[in-house]
């Protein structure tokens, strides 16, 4: 049963990765690297820190995989679990800290749906 939840969590990451580059990026992104008034450095480290996350989560997502298909890598989907929950909880502050306005995105509820997945992987995963 473990496997199917490391999959399924490995999925869902696969899914919200493919939201955050071909919805967010051009709703997020794109107008801000478009804007005059910002300064270069401040729209590049932007353009890196979202990429840096679009690479994050296609690691967690590959980690994921990797618990459900090996045997005796329970370590693998905690660590990916745990780096998942953290962006969830990141996303889930911002939101409450800094905008409502995150609410219409994924950020604040999505990663904790797989990081549930995650971690309910990780619970029923008995090899070591």
């Amino acid at each position: 049963m473990a496997k199917l939840f490391y999959c399924l969590a490995s999925i869902a990451t696969v899914l919200i990765t493919a939201a955050h580059v071909f919805g967010g990026g051009p709703i997020a992104i794109d107008p801000l690297l478009a804007q005059q008034d910002i300064p270069e450095v401040a729209k590049w480290l932007l353009y890196f820190c979202w990429h840096d996350g679009t690479v994050v989560l296609l690691v967690c997502a590959g980690a994921f995989a990797y618990a459900g298909i090996r045997a005796g890598q329970r370590a693998v989907g905690v660590m990916a679990a745990l780096i998942v929950s953290v962006i969830g909880g990141l996303g889930l502050g911002v939101t409450l800290l800094g905008s409502a306005s995150l609410w219409s995105t994924p950020a604040p509820y999505a990663f904790g749906v797989i990081a549930a997945l995650g971690w309910i992987a990780v619970a029923r995963d008995k090899t070591v």
